[in-house]
């Protein structure tokens, strides 16, 4: 049997940092004459990569983000985050159970900086569970929703696309694995909200994720094989 490949985001699925990635380029914003309340800035830069945020401030403001806006945001990221980041509820016990399991390998791809997402995985405490395994769309140049970072990992890794399970909770995160032809594992701990896209199957809790992984290895198993999109096609 060959090994599953469970691929993992960063933020939103093993540590918890939208709030402050979209406070700090909220406070960009505010250089720029932009004055944008939880909800809309939440809506306008979840999931999305620093640039595609400043190009959409630039739009609203009708003036450009300041030259070092990048690093700006970066660093007011860092100070809001502190020095301690808690992983997701279940997360430390759910990869304690996955490194256990037999034929089980993880890795992370992330649209974050390569030094972020292993900064941020050992603040959490988490970094040791990836054996080195981290991939970021600004080694490639590509970010999600470009399926491109999910195949490159798997390529890396050594594994092929039906042997890959993703595990995402944004929806540009869901369309790049799905586009992948990669199942998909959304984690949506809100009840009242489904998967974003036909094809994912909905994680309501990241303590269900042993269970979840386990079964998609039975159901992947030579003797029963399944669509590499459970649940539909798109």
């Amino acid at each position: 049997m060959s090994e599953l490949l469970v691929i993992c985001d960063l933020d939103g699925v093993l540590v918890d940092t939208q709030d402050a990635e979209n406070g700090a380029l909220a406070h960009i914003g505010e250089l720029m004459g932009l004055s944008l309340g939880r909800e809309r800035r939440d809506e306008l830069f979840s999931g999305k990569k620093m640039q595609e945020c400043l190009d959409l401030m630039e739009e609203l403001a009708g003036t450009p983000p300041p030259p070092d806006a990048v690093p700006l945001a970066r660093a007011r990221c860092e100070e809001l985050i502190g020095d301690r980041l808690e992983p997701l509820a279940g997360v430390t016990e759910a990869l304690g159970e996955l490194g256990a399991l037999p034929d089980i390998g993880l890795c992370v791809a992330s649209n974050s900086p390569p030094e972020i997402i292993g900064s941020r995985l050992a603040k959490a405490g988490l970094l040791h569970h990836f054996d080195g395994r981290l991939f970021s769309a600004y080694d490639i140049g590509a970010w999600k929703p470009d399926p491109k970072l999910f195949l490159w990992a798997a390529e890396r890794c050594g594994a092929a696309v039906d042997d890959c399970l993703v595990v995402e909770d944004s929806p540009v995160g869901v369309d790049a694995a799905l586009d992948a032809g990669m199942r998909v594992l959304q984690y949506t701990p809100d009840p009242a909200t489904g998967p974003h896209r036909d094809g994912a199957v909905v994680l309501p809790s990241m303590r269900d994720l042993p269970a979840l992984v386990a079964a998609h290895r039975s159901a992947a198993a030579p003797h029963a094989p399944v669509s590499a999109r459970p649940g539909g096609t798109s």
